[in-house]
């Protein structure tokens, strides 16, 4: 555990922690998403059809999502640095794994390898960024995150197209190899314990020296948050790199009894309505985009489109830009909303005051599903399908930007254990779409389809209606409970 605030860093440690983190999230889901644009090529080495390799995305995508139920937990016992470190090795041997197998098994069975040691970066990283900014840096750096997450999965099947069109998709997984090994090295170096244990600051003898201290610490705060920093001995610094200590809580309630305890907490709260909405939200938002990068290769591999390895990873640039016009319209749309409402109930903040910004994406990204089922269905050209695919993509950021606060909002005391328990349900909602989109195309046609899959979206995101108006009444019968 870290001796002091992690956030009294010099600014150098802090942003060399973002820029390891931020590459660790760019390849997990380069490596999850980009593989779809070379299943004509797997098809051919592994004797394979489209519905059986599209497992290969599907599996890893709940793969990712399963970890963090487990990754978490072994963070709040042994720290983040060393589970974060664990779980690179982890994707790393996956990448390597991926490169070497001999058949359709072995490459499934390394790529739920690899994305189950990545899926621990996707609870812990915000967490990390959490510990190392102040509130008022914080939406920065997130927001560089989520540019990296959202490149990870749009831009990566762009380099892994014209990767596997040149060389092969073995190529794919050693480039993915190279870069995690990178990484992994850099974060040994570069990334510190964030877990702060506050029990080991000096103690407060009497009530005197207690109000000094807490004048101090306010006077230490307020300097920090204008600039000072810190002075860090490099010695001092990369020895803490290199000392495993278990974390306050473990040491105190024991290892075994305060591991069993958080791996269970999440679980109760997806009986509240709050998270189990936006759970069901999220995923099928999901699961609508993974549907579209799913079945690209055998929608515009045939002909009219007749789509080599690069230009399903071109295509795929279509959602990248849906999700860059939405970006930063997200956050400010929500925070408008959220600010109009306040004023009419006297100043007076409430969650449901977020979920209002909702009309938005309930306008337009399911449109962006029938458009592009329609345009798909009538082979037009494959401009047309791809604003489909963009408008419907601007979901993805602009649904978990109003529900992740809404939950943070509701439940601010048990909200890490509901935004891990929020990650991995969207994953398992979004594989069961996902998963069943070959047969669900073979007995629905692409059209209808993609049709149905908008009136589930609509569905989802209309369900923030009974959200608004029953959810004081829920949170007041189960903020007692968490």
């Amino acid at each position: 555990m870290t001796a002091g605030d992690p956030r009294l860093f010099p600014r150098r440690v802090c942003y060399a922690a973002l820029l390891t983190v931020n590459v660790y999230v760019f390849m997990g889901n380069m490596y999850s998403s980009g593989i779809a644009t070379g299943f004509e090529s797997l098809a051919i080495s592994l004797h394979a059809d489209n519905s059986k390799l599209s497992a290969l995305v599907t599996y890893s995508v709940l793969s990712m999502g399963l970890a963090n139920l487990f990754w978490m937990p072994l963070a709040l016992c042994f720290g983040k640095r060393p589970i974060v470190i664990i779980s690179m090795m982890m994707f790393l041997g996956g990448c390597i794994w991926s490169a070497v197998a001999k058949d359709y098994n072995s490459l499934l069975g390394s790529r739920v390898f690899a994305s189950f040691g990545y899926g621990a970066i996707e609870s812990l990283g915000p967490s990390i960024l959490a510990d190392l900014f102040y509130e008022r840096n914080y939406s920065s750096a997130m927001a560089v995150y989520a540019a990296f997450l959202s490149g990870g999965s749009q831009i990566g099947p762009v380099i892994a197209g014209y990767l596997i069109q040149a060389r092969g998709w073995r190529w794919f997984f050693i480039l993915c190899s190279i870069i995690a090994a990178v990484n992994l090295v850099t974060t040994i170096f570069m990334l510190p314990e964030t877990i702060y244990d506050r029990d080991e600051e000096p103690e407060v003898i009497d009530d005197f020296e207690k109000g000094a201290t807490g004048h101090l610490e306010a006077v230490q705060t307020c300097q920090s948050q204008v600039g000072d920093r810190v002075k860090m001995d490099c010695g001092e610094y990369t020895k803490s790199l290199f000392t495993f200590r278990i974390t306050k809580e473990a040491r105190e309630k024991g290892v075994l009894k305060h591991l069993a305890y958080v791996f269970v907490l999440p679980l109760p709260m997806l009986l509240v309505p709050g998270v189990l909405i936006a759970s069901i939200m999220y995923g099928v938002v999901l699961g609508g985009i993974v549907a579209i990068s799913t079945l690209a290769p055998s929608l515009f591999g045939p002909p009219p489109y007749l789509f080599t390895s690069a230009d399903l990873g071109l295509f795929t640039l279509s959602s990248f830009i849906g999700i860059i016009i939405a970006w930063p319209i997200a956050g400010p749309l929500t925070d408008l909303f959220s600010r109009w409402m306040r004023k009419r109930n006297n100043n007076v903040h409430k969650p449901e005051h977020r979920l209002p910004a909702l009309i938005i994406p309930f306008l337009i990204c399911p449109v962006g599903l029938i458009v592009f089922g329609y345009t798909v269905a009538r082979s037009a050209h494959y401009i047309q399908p791809a604003v489909g695919a963009a408008i419907n993509s601007a979901a993805l950021t602009l649904v978990p930007s109003v529900m992740l606060s809404y939950v943070v909002d509701s439940y601010p005391h048990t909200s890490g254990e509901a935004l891990v328990l929020v990650n991995a349900s969207k994953n398992i909602v979004a594989f069961g779409i996902a998963s069943s989109c070959y047969s669900w195309l073979a007995a629905s046609g692409v059209a209808d389809m993609f049709y149905e899959l908008a009136g589930m979206e609509w569905a989802a995101i209309g369900l923030a209606l009974p959200l608004y108006f029953a959810g004081p009444w829920l949170r007041s019968r189960t903020t007692k409970l968490f």
